[in-house]
C-alpha cells in the first residue's frame, strides 16, 4: 500500500436514496428493460444484465435494511429470472420479452460475465431471495466456460466475481487476471497506458478487476501497478478540461481510440459514470490515496450536474436517471441499465 501524503478531505454527503422509479418498474418476472421517459416500456422486455445488477443491488439494500420488503422482492425477482435464464451448459439467456419467452440462443460473454458477478455477490452476502446453496450451484455450472472467455471485459466481470470468494476457484481469477496483465503489458506504451488500441464502454472495470487481482494475489505486485496506472490514464482522459468541473464519460458516439486527440463527448452513458464510481472506491480502499476517493465523488457529481451541459441525469424526486447525455441535452427516457448503474455507484461508498 502507498503511503498517504495528504490527510483524506472529507467527502461531501450523499443524498438520501430513492427507490420509487426502481420500484416502478420491476415486474413479477423480471425489471422492464427500457422506458418511455419515465413508464415502462414493454416492448423492449426484460434482460439478464439488468437483473445481475439488479441482484446485487438488492442484496445491499438487504444489507443495509433499507426498504427491506422491496428489497426481497426485488431479489427474488432477480435470482428468479436468472435461475430459469440458466441453460444446461452453463450459459444464460440474456434476453425475454414481454411475454417472459426467450428471444436468443444464448445470451454475449460480456452478460455471462455479470450474471457471474451477481451470483458470486449472491454467496458472499447468503440472504434468503438468493441462498448461497443455490447460487453456488449455478456457479459450479458456468465457472469451467469462465477462461474460455474472449473479451476484456467479460474477463473483468468475473475476476470481480470471484475477488468476493477469495480461495474459491483462485486458478480461474489467477488466469483471467494473468490475460488481463497481458494485455496491458503488450498493448500500453509511455503515452497510452492501457488495455486495448481504443477506449469504448464500462472502461473503468478493467482496472478495477486489477486491483481486486492486486487483493487476492498480494505477492504479484504488477497487478496494483498496472491498476494504478490505468486507473491515472483513464481519469486523465475523462477529466473535463476547460468545459466545467468533474469527469466526462468516453462517449459512447465514437469513443476514444489511440492516436486521437480526445475522447468522443457524447453519448455519455450512466453505466460509464457509475462503474468509474466503483473502480475510483476499489482504488482507495486497495492503495489508500485520498485523490481516488476525491475521483469518485467528482465522478458520482456527474449524475447531479456536474457534467458538460451541467444539467442533472438523476431525479431525486423519482429516483429515475436519465438513460444519456447527448448534444442537445440530455435523453429522457430512464431504464434499468441507468437506474441500477447510479445505486450500484451509491453503495460504493460505505462497502
Amino acid at each position: 500500500m502507498r503511503q498517504q501524503i495528504e490527510e483524506a478531505p472529507v467527502p461531501p454527503a450523499l443524498p438520501r436514496v430513492n427507490l420509487a422509479h426502481l420500484q416502478e418498474i420491476t415486474h413479477e418476472f423480471g425489471i422492464w428493460q427500457h422506458c418511455r421517459e419515465q413508464k415502462p416500456n414493454a416492448r423492449y422486455g426484460f434482460s439478464i444484465d439488468d437483473e445481475a445488477r439488479g441482484l446485487i443491488v438488492a442484496l445491499h439494500l438487504a444489507q443495509r435494511e433499507i426498504e427491506p420488503e422491496f428489497a426481497a422482492r426485488l431479489g427474488r425477482v432477480c435470482f428468479d429470472f436468472i435461475e430459469k435464464a440458466a441453460r444446461p451448459d452453463g450459459r444464460y439467456h440474456n434476453f425475454a420479452d414481454k411475454n417472459c419467452q426467450w428471444l436468443d440462443s444464448v445470451g454475449s460473454d460480456d452478460s455471462f460475465g455479470r450474471t457471474l458477478w451477481s451470483l458470486a455477490t449472491a454467496c458472499a452476502a447468503n440472504l434468503p431471495f438468493a441462498p448461497r446453496a443455490r447460487a453456488v450451484s449455478l456457479l459450479e455450472r458456468s465457472l469451467p466456460l469462465a477462461t474460455g472467455l474472449p473479451y476484456l471485459r467479460s474477463q473483468a466481470f468475473v475476476i470481480m466475481a470471484l475477488a468476493q470468494l477469495p480461495g474459491y476457484a483462485d486458478e480461474v481469477a489467477r488466469e483471467l487476471s494473468e490475460r488481463l496483465a497481458a494485455a496491458y503489458e503488450e498493448t500500453s506504451s509511455t503515452d497510452w497506458r492501457w488495455f486495448e488500441d481504443e477506449m469504448t464502454y464500462c472502461n473503468a472495470r478493467l482496472p478495477q478487476a486489477m486491483f481486486l487481482a492486486a487483493q487476492l494475489f498480494p505477492s504479484e505486485t504488477r497487478y496494483l501497478e498496472i491498476g494504478i496506472e490505468s486507473m491515472d490514464f483513464l481519469l486523465k482522459a475523462m477529466r473535463l478540461a476547460g468545459k466545467g468541473a468533474g469527469y466526462a464519460p468516453i462517449g459512447n458516439d465514437g469513443w476514444y481510440r489511440r492516436g486521437e486527440k480526445r475522447p468522443a463527448l457524447f453519448d455519455q452513458q450512466p453505466v460509464d459514470a457509475g462503474a468509474l464510481v466503483e473502480a475510483c472506491m476499489q482504488a482507495f480502499r486497495v492503495t489508500g490515496e485520498p485523490r481516488f476517493r476525491k475521483a469518485a465523488h467528482e465522478a458520482f457529481a456527474w449524475y447531479h450536474g456536474e457534467n458538460i451541459h451541467g444539467l442533472p441525469i438523476y431525479d431525486p424526486r423519482t429516483g429515475g436517471v436519465c438513460d444519456a447525455l447527448v448534444p442537445s441535452g440530455v435523453n429522457c427516457n430512464q431504464g434499468a441499465e441507468s437506474v441500477l448503474s447510479y445505486l450500484l455507484a451509491y453503495f460504493a461508498f460505505d462497502e
